[in-house]
């Protein structure tokens, strides 16, 4: 028996095999399920892998549009000139 694993994940009991995985049509599989717990590290790990890939330039437009937006943070208002009303509690 080969020792060779595929990933793959079930769909309406049809077993879809990651994009890539070439197996012949009649080849005969035994499947395993994988228990993973949801949000463990291996879980959130296959999770991003499924993600599409962003272009590069996308990222570089979002980081520059970023870099442009950024300011100085503003002080915050230590003392009010107006002190709060019961209203406004």
């Amino acid at each position: 028996m080969a020792e060779t694993a595929y990933h793959g994940v079930v769909r309406g009991s049809v077993v879809l095999l990651d994009e890539g995985t070439a197996l012949a049509d009649g080849t005969e599989v035994l499947v395993t399920p994988v228990n993973v717990p949801r949000g463990s590290p291996s879980a959130v790990l296959a999770g991003l892998r499924k993600l599409p890939k962003v272009p590069r330039e996308w990222v570089d437009e979002l980081e520059h549009g970023i870099a442009e937006g950024r300011r100085p943070p503003s002080r915050p208002v230590m003392f009010p000139d107006d002190p709060p009303t019961q209203e406004e509690d």
